[in-house]
C-alpha cells in the first residue's frame, strides 16, 4: 500500500505539472494549488475519521441516555470533493486537457 505522504506529493507535483504545461505557474495560481492540498489532506482526514468511527456515532444524551447519529465527516465528504473540483475546473485541469509528462508513476498505484 502506497503511504499517503506519496500520493500526496505525487497529487501536487502533478497539479504543479499541469500549471507548467499550460504557462501558468505564477505565484496566484500555486497559492490555489496549496489551498487544493489542503483540501485533499481535509479529505483524508475525513475518511479516516469515517474508518475510525463507522457512518454512525453513538453519544451520551442529556439525560444520560445513549442515541445514534449520523457521523458528519459523511456529510462533509462530498461537500470537499465539490470544492476540489470546482477549483480544478478553475485552473482549467480536467482530463480532457491534461498534459503528460512522460514519466510512468504507475508502478504503485
Amino acid at each position: 500500500m502506497i503511504k499517503r505522504e506519496t500520493v500526496r506529493k505525487r497529487v501536487k507535483t502533478s497539479l504543479e505539472d499541469q500549471l507548467k504545461a499550460k504557462g501558468a505557474d505564477i505565484d496566484l495560481f500555486i497559492d490555489q494549488i496549496k489551498d487544493y492540498m489542503t483540501m485533499w489532506d481535509l479529505k483524508e482526514q475525513l475518511k479516516d475519521d469515517i474508518e475510525e468511527n463507522g457512518l454512525r456515532l453513538m453519544y451520551r444524551t442529556a439525560n444520560g441516555g445513549v442515541a445514534e447519529k449520523d457521523n458528519p465527516s459523511v456529510k462533509q465528504i462530498p461537500l470537499i470533493n465539490k470544492q476540489m473540483l470546482m477549483l480544478l475546473k478553475q485552473l482549467d485541469i480536467s482530463t480532457d486537457n491534461a498534459a503528460r509528462d512522460g514519466s510512468d508513476q504507475s508502478d504503485d498505484l
